[in-house]
């Protein structure tokens, strides 16, 4: 029997418990409402013995959706807002698992979780599948195709990344320069020592920029135009255009980390969504006339 995808990575390790202060902060992702005129059904579902919420108005298409949060941090509840308008926008399913958060679980544990979901939907799917993710989400997404390009398990059709935390080495020299506070180097450096607790920032599952990037998708890439991760965003573009692949990215004046999460209801939130369901909808039909 072959060897399911996730269980291809490094050997799980234990962890260190979350301190109070983190506990609290966690405590501060509160659920986010949906908007009831747009239809959505929303409700839990289990993949791969991950923990999901499934936010749905059609199966056009199933968009993998990885929260941000440091990689110790966030809940799929607190996507809710966010799930739907994608979701409604693109006639689609969009599935945010209850990945492991770090110290509590580190690297590889969230990863694990991320790929187990996705194998069991690119099994049950011939359909579009697009990835995508915000912060450390994004690098999840990322490191999910990364992982998935040395197997023979279906490469997704999109990835979509916001505000993407891509090199745990975090020594772009936008954190020093950035105006943004959202995301400044202090707490990179804490939230990434929380996730490897030993692991190396050198791996390409854990710094997807990395990686050699033949053969991703097609990708969106979003970034707030005063934000540290700036340079994350333009090498992985960089990235992709060496390797022949195609990409779009969309930086966004006067906008810090997440900023269509922070401040939903801002006409740049609104476009950044609009542009997302654009990209899901091109994939869908790029997927029909395969």
């Amino acid at each position: 029997m072959p060897t399911r995808l996730h269980e291809s990575l490094p050997a799980e390790r234990a962890g260190a418990p979350a301190s109070p202060e983190l506990l609290e902060r966690r405590a501060k992702f509160a659920a986010t409402e949906i908007n009831p005129a747009l239809g959505v059904t929303a409700g839990d579902a289990d993949f791969a013995g991950v923990p999901c919420r499934t936010v749905r108005v059609g199966d056009r298409a199933t968009v993998l959706y990885l929260h941000g949060g440091g990689y110790r941090m966030g809940n799929p509840e607190a996507y809710h807002a966010y799930a739907a308008g994608l979701a409604a926008g693109a006639e689609a399913a969009v599935i945010v698992p209850r990945y492991r958060l770090a110290p509590e679980n580190p690297f590889p544990a969230g990863l694990r979780d991320a790929l187990a979901v996705y194998e069991d939907l690119a099994t049950a799917t011939d359909g579009p599948i697009v990835i995508a993710g915000d912060s450390a989400g994004a690098g999840l997404a990322a490191a999910v195709v990364v992982a998935v390009d040395t197997s023979d398990v279906r490469t997704p059709d999109g990835l979509m990344l916001l505000s993407p935390w891509l090199d745990l080495h975090c020594s772009s020299p936008f954190y020093e320069t950035a105006t943004d506070a959202f995301f400044p180097l202090a707490t990179a450096e804490s939230a990434r020592d929380d996730y490897l607790q030993g692991a190396t920032a050198d791996d390409p599952l854990v710094s997807p920029l990395l990686a050699d990037h033949t053969g991703f998708p097609p990708t969106l890439i979003q970034v707030g135009g005063t934000e540290a991760l700036v340079g994350d965003a333009l090498d992985l573009t960089r990235a992709l255009a060496t390797a022949n692949v195609t990409c779009t990215l969309e930086v966004i004046a006067d906008q810090g980390h997440t900023w269509p999460l922070i401040y939903p209801d801002h006409a740049v939130s609104i476009a950044s969504i609009e542009s997302c369901v654009r990209f899901v909808r091109s994939i869908e039909a790029d997927k029909v006339f395969e």
